[in-house]
């Protein structure tokens, strides 16, 4: 050896040396590597914790769901200190770990806890279902790290669809070249690398200590936008805190089972498509204009020729997930199952709304379980091998990603097997189907049939608010056939209004009203139901109850204008519009109807001042704008 190698050697040497009593310092002194202690890309404001101490009904002392934690959690408990011979059970995830649109008893989780008794019954089984509502998979870290305090045995975690809900920011990740990424991943288990790290690069996103709002109060579609890149990094991110989950149970000397999670992607749209950048505004225009088309042809089956003129936009712009839907849908009419299975899934991962896992998801989840020897559930790969066409739809959810009550009891027969696979469960007593018949009997003889059309309902407002019409007037009327008591019919008089089906909607109205008469707001829409289906003299009847009941309802006053008028009423709809523009002098319509009426009387300086004020509340309204124009004119003006 040459003396300059001898050198670089002892230089390396004493290098080596260097760093190895510098990581044993760091970690005597405390210093837990990065990848392990924290997250790499968000932070929280604070933590309070799902579960905390009290003394149940009987005095003992368990751990119980906090009173702050309602809105996003079921309720439960399991005993403080844990018994000899129980095995404990946590399950985590968003929405439909919880159980939603119902709750735990019908959840994969609450299907475990009436199963596994049944299947093993030497054991004893404590099932907690610790599933939060928009939870993704970074909040599921957090918690996870304080179940593990409670003596855990095994950890179930469905995840992989709530990753989009809040916003982050990933501007250190990506304006980072890719093998600088690696070289960062692999440094990030060095305690030496960590210290640096929390010196120069600080947490990139701090997010409040609970989400700011459930799915249906959060950021609308609308404010979703195509970025590839923070897609990207929200995938990676994911991947780091599957990792994370793993670690914890480890540490806790817990199993760990993952599922993959699953979504309904032939029968639920997008929720928003997006034109892809630089596309030419003609081609955009021709594009809607062909999304037009095709819907038509589709209602006409006519298949074949939906498929050509969805080819023909897709050729345009292959990303559009409005046009990928559309595709899937007329593929699938011609008995092309493959592609239109291809077109489908496209659809979905071109989503600029993504509130279902998109593809990468599963391969992550499936990864991660593989590096931990942890268990895996492929949910993903059960739902398209049980559905027709191997395409999920309908038949297996309630939405775009709840499972029915069916479908999460079928998972939890796979995670039951995937127990016993594990030695973490005995098959002393085989699921069969008898068995299972009787546990269904069971489980289903305690659900409320009231309540579960009422969170049908509830689901259906949802995606009304999310600009899901189609979807939402399936469960209003999945809801209105389960209990057809005034929420569900409330839900489902809104959904049809909203798309101008007034005389479908008039048998919900009649009865809303029939249920609710002291109520103004439902005889105030039974009368505008009432009046565009041409039942005046009803009409006016059901508004003049509302304003009796309560002179304040919104555009009650209006209304009754209109339905005056048409009645050839003319001094009381102007009375009742006065009283409307009394309550909302900003009443654009109410302004220009009244004009009408004394313009017709020949009080055309009166009509011009209403056609103005009109005009000034909203310049777009053309009729009033027509109006104005018109009795200036007559005045000479």
């Amino acid at each position: 050896m040459t003396g300059i190698a001898k050198n670089a050697a002892a230089g390396l040497t004493v290098a080596l040396v260097f760093f190895l009593t510098l990581e044993g310092l760091l970690h005597l002194s405390g210093v837990e590597p990065l990848h392990e202690r924290s997250d790499p890309y968000v932070g929280f404001a604070g933590y309070s914790p799902l579960f905390v101490e009290k003394s149940a009904e009987n005095g003992a002392r368990v751990f119980a769901t906090a009173d702050n934690k309602f809105d996003w959690f079921n309720r439960q408990q399991f005993p403080v200190a844990k018994e000899p011979g129980v095995t404990r059970v946590f399950c985590l995830g968003g929405s439909t770990t919880y159980g939603r649109p119902y709750d735990d008893r019908t959840s994969f989780c609450g299907w475990l806890e009436a199963l596994l008794p049944t299947m093993d019954p030497d054991r004893r089984w404590e099932v907690v279902n610790a599933g939060g509502i928009s939870y993704a998979s970074y909040r599921i870290v957090r918690l996870m790290e304080e179940l593990a305090q409670h003596e855990p045995d095994l950890f179930v975690i469905y995840t992989g669809h709530n990753e989009f809900l809040e916003a982050r920011t990933y501007d250190r990740l990506l304006s980072m070249p890719g093998f600088m990424r690696d070289l960062g991943s692999l440094a990030s288990r060095l305690r030496f690398y960590t210290v640096l790290s929390d010196i120069v690069y600080p947490t990139e996103t701090v997010l409040d200590t609970e989400i700011d709002a459930v799915l249906d109060n959060s950021v609308g579609p609308e404010d979703y936008h195509r970025d590839d890149a923070r897609r990207d990094a929200v995938l990676e991110h994911f991947g780091v805190s599957l990792g994370r989950m793993a670690r914890i149970a480890e540490e806790s000397e817990a199993e760990v089972i993952f599922v993959t999670p699953a979504s309904n992607i032939r029968d639920f749209s997008p929720f928003k498509a997006e034109p892809r950048a630089g596309l030419d505004p003609a081609d955009i225009r021709r594009i809607e204009g062909i999304k037009t088309t095709v819907a038509e042809h589709l209602e006409a089956e006519r298949h074949d020729r939906a498929a050509t003129s969805a080819g023909e936009g897709l050729a345009l712009d292959p990303r559009d997930a409005e046009l990928l839907f559309l595709e899937g849908r007329a593929l699938l009419g011609l008995g092309s199952i493959d592609e239109a299975a291809q077109a489908f899934v496209a659809a979905r991962d071109e989503d600029v709304a993504p509130l279902r896992a998109l593809t990468p998801v599963r391969g992550i989840v499936s990864e991660v379980a593989s590096e931990h020897a942890a268990g895996l559930v492929d949910f993903t790969g059960m739902m398209r091998d049980v559905s027709p066409h191997r395409i999920p739809g309908d038949e297996h959810f309630l939405d775009h990603v709840h499972p029915s009550i069916e479908s999460h009891r079928m998972l939890a027969l796979a995670i039951a097997d995937e127990m016993a696979d594990m030695g973490i469960a005995d098959r002393r007593a085989p699921l069969d189907e008898a068995t299972v018949s009787g546990i269904v009997d069971e489980v289903m003889s305690g659900v409320d049939v009231a309540a579960h059309a009422t969170a049908l309902a509830n689901l259906a407002r949802v995606l009304t608010w999310a600009g899901k019409q189609e979807e939402a007037m399936r469960l209003a009327g999945r809801a209105t056939e389960m209990s057809r008591d005034p929420h569900t019919l409330f839900q489902m008089l809104t959904v049809l209004v909203r798309n101008d089906r007034h005389e479908e909607a008039l048998p919900y109205s009649r009865d809303a009203a029939r249920l609710m008469p002291d109520n103004a707001d439902i005889r105030k829409i039974n009368g505008i139901i009432l009046s565009e289906t041409g039942r005046k003299s009803e009409a006016l009847e059901e508004l003049r109850a509302a304003a009796r009941l309560d002179a304040g309802t919104t555009d009650v006053h209006y209304h009754l204008g209109l339905v005056l008028s048409e009645l050839g009423q003319a001094d009381r709809a102007a009375r009742a519009y006065r009283t409307a523009i009394e309550a909302q002098p900003d009443n654009a319509d109410a302004l220009n109807n009244l004009g009408v009426i004394l313009a017709q009387r020949g009080e055309l300086a009166g009509a011009v001042d209403l056609f103005q004020r009109a005009v000034q509340a909203n310049p777009a309204h053309a009729g009033a704008t027509q109006n104005l124009a018109r009795a200036r004119r007559m005045l000479g003006g």
